[in-house]
Order: structure tokens, then sequence, then C-alpha cells
């Protein structure tokens, strides 16, 4: 059994050297209108978008921001997409970090973007087993925002061949519309070593 590293299993099969690659790999080649390609002098992940009406808006709170974990964790495992989209903006910032032998690039993908690059992630072959680990928040102190950060793993199956997919993830929530909402999420995905 291989390991590899990868953020909260989007895009494992890139990981792995099937399906994903080529379209990731178009994704960042050749961008959209709202998708970029470039090094990490990209718009931070860190910062959140400002909200529309902070003042009327309640603050995030430790059980708000595990119920969101929770139900992310749910969402993943059922390999639900729409489940996973609704508690991320429509204009939060989804950076993909992809290492290529020695070089880095990055993609600031939409969200109908992310929605094909989890689609394509949830149809490979998996043993079930999603879990995330030694999760670590940090709320702000005015309790507008919170930065989480993440390490996940799965089993992924090809062929006779089983595949331990390990990765790390850091998400910024703020409150939206009385809900906490994700506004930036980012995570490496290592390309092949050529």
């Amino acid at each position: 059994m291989g390991v590899i590293v990868l953020g909260l299993s989007v895009v494992v099969a890139v990981a792995v050297g099937v399906g994903m690659a080529p379209r990731l790999k178009d994704l960042m080649r050749e961008p959209s209108s709202s998708s970029k390609t470039g090094s990490s002098s990209v718009v931070s992940p860190f910062e959140p978008a400002p909200l529309p009406s902070a003042k009327s808006e309640m603050p995030l709170t430790m059980g708000s921001i595990e119920a969101l974990l929770a139900d992310l964790d749910q969402a993943i495992r059922r390999k639900d997409v729409e489940g996973v989209l609704r508690h991320i903006a429509p204009d939060a910032v989804i950076l993909i970090h992809m290492k290529q032998g020695a070089h880095q690039q990055t993609a600031v993908l939409t969200r109908e973007d992310y929605r094909k690059a989890l689609a394509a992630e949830f149809a490979f072959p998996s043993a079930d087993d999603f879990a995330r680990e030694n999760t670590k928040v940090s709320l702000a102190p005015d309790e507008r925002s919170a930065k989480i950060s993440f390490k996940t793993t799965e089993t992924l199956r090809q062929a006779d061949r089983e595949f331990t997919v390990e990765g790390e993830e850091t998400l910024v929530v703020t409150m939206r519309g009385g809900k906490p909402t994700i506004v930036s999420l980012e995570r490496d995905v290592p390309g092949d070593s050529t």
C-alpha cells in the first residue's frame, strides 16, 4: 500500500494518476475568466470576503463550527457533491496547489470548477473510510471568522491495489445568512513526479 499526500481527498485521482489529472491540468493551463494559474502570489485564502451586513450576523461559535465540520464529513462519506457545496459561498476563494516535478502551480477555481472536481473525485472507488483528524480551529477575537485546518485520510481502490491518501486542508469560515459558510478553501495536490 502506498501513501500519497493530498487535501480533503479532493482531486484524489490526480494522486494515483488516473481520471482527474488531465482535467485539473486543463483547469490549470487554460483558466476560465474567473480562474487563474500562477505562483503563490494570488489572493490570500486567509482573508475572508467582506460580510454584506456584518453587524446583523450572529457570531461564530465552536458549536456551529463543529456542526459545519460534521456536516461536511457526512457529505464526503456519502459522496454528496451538493452536500459539500451548500457550505461554500458562491464567491469563495478556492485554491489548489499542484506540484509537478520541481514546479508548483496554483489554480484558483470557481465554485463550478470545484463542483466538477468533486464529482470526479467522488466517482473514484474507495474503501469508504474517510477520516478527518488533528482539527485545529482558530476563532477570531471578534468571533466573525475562523481558520480551520485538519488532516484527512482515505483509502482508494484501483483494480487490485489500494492507496492511502493523506492530506491537509485549510478553511476560512464566516457567518453568512445566519450559518457558518466557507469563504476560502485551500489544499495541496501532488502531481506526478515528472
